[in-house]
């Protein structure tokens, strides 16, 4: 038997920050049968236990109860990838030392690199001396190499940010698989080294240099400096600010308290070396993320979604059987469930709440009327609203589609093109209330739309199903599904795609905005709209666009119109433009606009109309007449690294799929609300039936437990602040098992 070529698996691996000294267990998450929309429950699974000194595993355990915080720490979630390999019998096989021995090779002959980065920072400041890079080089030993984060702006030398740690798992004759393990670091947050200490940052994290362009860096409206369109995100600020408060309090003009965290991204890479001929290489992606505090919940709409729409398209196959497609959506219906369960539903409606205007609330509808500069509108009538009783109306959707009764549903799905439709009607399709990746409101993918299409459009009752489940047969080199979705041995669930949001503002695990910047070889556009803002060398027919807006690829528009109610007729609907957006467009999230022209032309070559003119600030029509563009024709690049499932190096280096996101992480959770992702940070919590029949319960971020909810207001001493999450977040960010705290797994007491 004859090796190859090479792969890891997973592909993409989730390590998520914590402070405990031991790893999570290994669980999974089970749906019951006889109550399909009650909480999953957790079952510990067979975890691997590496020994410390001889970087092996000895024993597992398999636990009775999972512990997702110990001596109030979150235990990290530490995922192990494995090698595998195309032999020649066109299957994957593990690579074992007796599979090395066949080839004359040994463990040794097997050597790993792990490179990661954060570039928070020099997303935002545009000085390549911000890069925080961390390169193991190749290595073939088996002791634990951590990952040292260095920067040329950092006070000396010796300073380095802890990116975790890297080990290569000596085999043994009980576990001969060889294996990388990748545990992420303590979620901890560095700083500047001040003449005055910033009483936040420790001595020992004091690392960067206070002349550096990262401590006081300001952005906000009128700021130039050649960059700031390049370099700008969504908000403005998505990093610590002094004052510590939300960026619009200050006309969105921002100044960098100077604060970097550990998480990172990157790449695992190994490489074999044979006796005759180059060597074999593989590579996967590695992440760092927060931890996983809604661990029984999965999210309407995850990254896995998003993938699985590249893989295979935005349609469902013709061919497919019913009950395949009947089970994805009932689970895409079922995760809707377990996500709203999370949504105070009367505060995300845009209702005044406990003597506090609504238009200081953060909800869709308040974002909605800030954009138009329109009055704020409820989605729905305020009196008939509430989380149990929207509830209630998911269990029906549920039930009619599990009876074969349920064509109707569809016509309630919101479609891609329609997240800028703020008519009521267009406002209260499905998903309600959330806000996608363009800042509209949310989407399903495509292929989630074309497979609830097809479940609800079946004729005749089917029965239920016991635990729908979709195959992905076998693993061999041709099914990347199967790929993506591998489960190594002893990693949770948390670690998987299934368990990360995709479809954000941009989210927590990643931004999967960036992924789309490079789709098209000779442009770089800005990842949350269709801004041209790099051009690459080399390509002759674009090296004029920058500035310029990319207005249609293959003919199809990559904006949409913003349409709704006049104030003067509340009834009615028209383009809705401003001052800022006189043209009324709003951009439309990559992965459901471009989801056609990957699936069809991946690796080959579309049309793209740009437009002749350069325009930095505005959205430019869709609708321009021949004069007013220009059409390129550009190579679309493949998402895929060759044969395999890895998100391709060319889209995303290291550190650019989480460039976009907060700085450090923990401001996510004061600066986005629930109404972007409620299964990831939860809002409304340990809920219960009022005697009027609504509903009472917590906010997540309360410190002290009352049932009643206490609006988000970022100086609420009731709630948890920007300076007690960014010195004590293991104590405070509570975990949520059953929809509600879990016993000693956070808050106050511990």
């Amino acid at each position: 038997m004859t090796i190859r070529e090479l792969r890891i698996l997973p592909p993409l691996a989730i390590g998520r920050l914590g402070g405990a000294s031991e790893p999570l267990d290994n669980y999974v998450i089970e749906t019951d049968p006889d109550h399909p929309l009650a909480y999953r429950r957790i079952r510990g699974a067979e975890t691997l236990l590496v020994d410390e000194t001889s970087g092996e595993i000895r024993e597992t355990r398999t636990p009775a109860t999972v512990e997702f915080k110990r001596d109030g720490r979150f235990r990290p979630v530490a995922p192990f990838l494995e090698l595998f390999a195309v032999t020649d019998g066109d299957t994957l096989e593990p690579v074992t030392a007796d599979l090395l021995r066949a080839e004359r090779l040994g463990p040794g002959n097997v050597e790993w690199r792990v490179v990661v980065a954060n570039r928070k920072v020099v997303r935002r400041t545009g000085d390549p001396g911000d890069l925080v890079h961390a390169d193991t080089q190749w290595f073939s030993g088996h002791e634990s190499r951590e990952l040292e984060g260095r920067c040329h702006h950092f006070v000396s030398r010796d300073r380095y940010v802890s990116f975790g740690h890297a080990r290569y798992i000596r085999p043994n004759d009980r576990f001969p698989g060889l294996r990388l393990r990748f545990t992420p670091a303590a979620g901890l947050i560095y700083g500047p080294r001040l003449p005055k200490p910033d009483p936040l940052i420790p001595p020992e994290r004091a690392v960067y240099d206070p002349s550096g362009p990262w401590v006081g860096f300001q952005i906000g409206p009128g700021d130039d400096g050649g960059t700031r369109f390049q370099n700008e995100t969504l908000p403005p600020s998505l990093f610590a600010i002094v004052p510590p408060a939300p960026s619009w309090l200050h006309d969105n003009r921002a100044v960098s308290r100077g604060y970097l965290d550990d998480a990172c991204d990157g790449f695992v890479h190994v490489r074999l070396a044979r006796r005759r001929g180059a060597p074999l290489t593989a590579s996967a992606r590695i992440f760092a993320g927060p931890p996983t505090v809604v661990p029984d919940s999965l999210f309407i709409r995850c990254l896995a979604d998003d993938l699985e729409q590249v893989l295979h398209g935005p349609a469902v196959p013709a061919d497919e059987p019913y009950e395949v497609t009947r089970a994805r959506a009932e689970d895409i219906v079922r995760r809707a469930y377990e996500t709203v369960r999370f949504m105070n539903v009367v505060v995300m409606n845009g209702n005044d709440y406990m003597g506090r205007n609504a238009l200081v609330l953060d909800s869709m509808p308040e974002e909605e009327a800030a954009d138009t500069e329109r009055m704020l509108r409820p989605v729905m009538a305020p009196g008939s609203v509430d989380t149990l009783a929207i509830m209630a109306l998911h269990e029906q959707v549920f039930a009619a589609l599990r009876g074969g009764a349920a064509p109707w549903f569809t016509e309630l799905l919101r479609q891609p093109e329609e997240v800028a439709d703020f008519t009521d009607y267009g406002r209260r399709k499905m998903p309600a209330l959330m806000c996608g990746a363009d800042n509209g409101y949310l989407a399903l993918t495509r292929r989630q739309i074309d497979t609830i299409r097809k479940a609800a459009s079946a004729r005749g009752f089917e029965p239920p199903l016991e635990e729908p489940q979709v195959p992905r047969g076998g693993l061999t080199p041709r099914n990347l599904t199967a790929q993506l979705h591998y489960e190594a041995a002893g990693n949770p669930v948390s670690s998987r795609p299934v368990s990360a949001i995709a479809n954000c503002c941009p989210g927590l695990e990643m931004d999967f905005r960036a992924v789309w910047r490079r789709l098209f070889e000779g442009v770089v556009l800005r990842e949350y709209d269709n801004l041209v803002v790099d051009v690459e060398p080399g390509v002759k027919a674009t090296r004029k666009l920058k500035g310029h807006r990319l207005l249609r690829v293959d003919g199809v528009p990559v904006t949409t119109e913003i349409r709704g109610p006049a104030t003067s007729d509340l009834s009615g609907s028209i383009l809705l433009t401003t001052d800022a957006n006189p043209h009324g467009l709003a951009p439309m999230e990559w992965s459901n606009a471009l989801a056609r022209v990957l699936w069809d032309r991946s690796g080959g070559t579309v049309a793209c109309d740009f437009s002749r003119e350069e325009s930095w600030d505005q959205q430019l029509p869709f609708v321009a007449s021949p004069p007013n563009y220009v059409t390129v024709t550009l190579r679309v690049r493949p998402f895929f690294e060759p044969e395999s499932a890895v998100i391709s190096r060319a889209l995303a280096d290291a550190g650019e799929l989480t460039q976009g996101l907060c700085s450090p992480w923990q401001n996510d959770y004061r600066e986005c609300s629930c109404y972007y992702w409620a299964s990831a940070r939860p809002d409304y919590v340990n809920v219960e039936p009022t005697p009027d029949g609504t509903s009472g319960g917590d906010n997540w971020f309360q410190k002290r437990r009352t049932g009643q909810y206490v609006a988000d207001d970022y100086q609420d001493s009731r709630l948890v602040l920007y300076d007690e999450l960014f010195s004590d977040w293991e104590r405070w960010l509570r975990v949520q098992i059953g929809g509600r705290d879990a016993p000693g797994q956070g808050g106050a007491g511990g």
